[in-house]
């Protein structure tokens, strides 16, 4: 398994001019309209929406220099590249934020959950369902703390986004599985031993705490949002690979479909809001 190296705006300036410009990609996965207002020269712009889209444009045998605003979308770009088999990849901590100097947080790494490659379809969907279920309730309650009706708004729109996925997790159970359950009683069988997970792994509380303030503006929560859609992307493209059952590989591969939808969906709510 490759790693992920996390450079400095310092490290990452003494990696570029001690390197020749075609040995090494730079690669901008913001939006374009954040990419023409800015960006490091050299800079080739792949947004994190297209990105799953668009990994067969890199060079697998060159070294990734990946960046964001803040750092956040870079390492979920960072994760994803790594998922598919980039070795070479490197993370500018703190993006163009602190490239150009100002302050930055530290490497906002997500969590993965564990998937043994053993679990039938039906153990699938109920944990994608129950970590549906924590980031929906996360959304809502950020909802309850907005002090602005827009704000509110953003935020029960990404509630009903979730909602929607969940809709599709029940029916696709109903369809894979023999045992009948009724909604509230998939519901209840999911959530009962539920963690604090959401989509793919992330701990959305604990990475609140440790990244206070770097997420409130509108465009600061479209990004968060878009770097949990990303990491759920990753998460199921990895468990399909080492799904042991066809079936189970299908119900994965659908739902990463699912957050590929919903990646774009984002992108273009951040173009509107910028």
């Amino acid at each position: 398994m490759s790693t992920i190296t996390q450079m400095t705006p310092d490290e990452a300036r003494k990696f570029m001019e001690g390197s020749k410009p075609d040995s090494f990609t730079l690669l901008d996965v913001r939006q374009e309209s954040e990419y023409e207002r800015d960006h490091i020269p050299g800079a080739r712009l792949v947004p994190l929406s297209e990105l799953p889209d668009r990994f067969d444009e890199l060079d697998r045998q060159r070294p990734l220099l990946v960046y964001c605003a803040s750092g956040g979308r870079s390492m979920a770009a960072a994760a994803l590249l790594q998922g598919q088999g980039f070795e070479d990849i490197n993370n500018l901590v703190g993006g163009m934020s602190a490239w150009e100097g100002d302050g930055a947080f530290g490497p906002m790494e997500l969590g993965m959950i564990a998937f043994t490659g053993a679990e039938s379809p039906a153990e699938v969907i109920l944990k994608a369902y129950a970590m549906e279920n924590v980031l929906q309730a996360f959304y809502v309650q950020r909802a309850d703390m907005a002090e602005t009706m827009e704000r509110i708004e953003l935020f029960m729109e990404l509630a009903g986004f979730e909602d929607k996925h969940k809709d599709v997790l029940y029916e696709l159970y109903t369809r894979t599985s023999e045992e009948v359950m009724s909604r509230e009683e998939f519901e209840d069988v999911a959530l009962r031993n539920a963690s604090d997970m959401a989509e793919g792994g992330v701990p959305v509380g604990e990475f609140m705490d440790r990244f206070p303030g770097a997420f409130d503006s509108d465009h600061g929560v479209l990004e968060l949002a878009s770097m949990i859609e990303a990491q759920a992307l990753d998460y199921y493209l990895r468990c399909a690979m080492r799904a042991r059952s066809e079936d189970t590989r299908d119900v994965l591969q659908l739902l990463a479909r699912e957050e590929k939808a919903h990646l774009k969906l984002l992108a273009r709510y951040m173009d509107k809001r910028d």
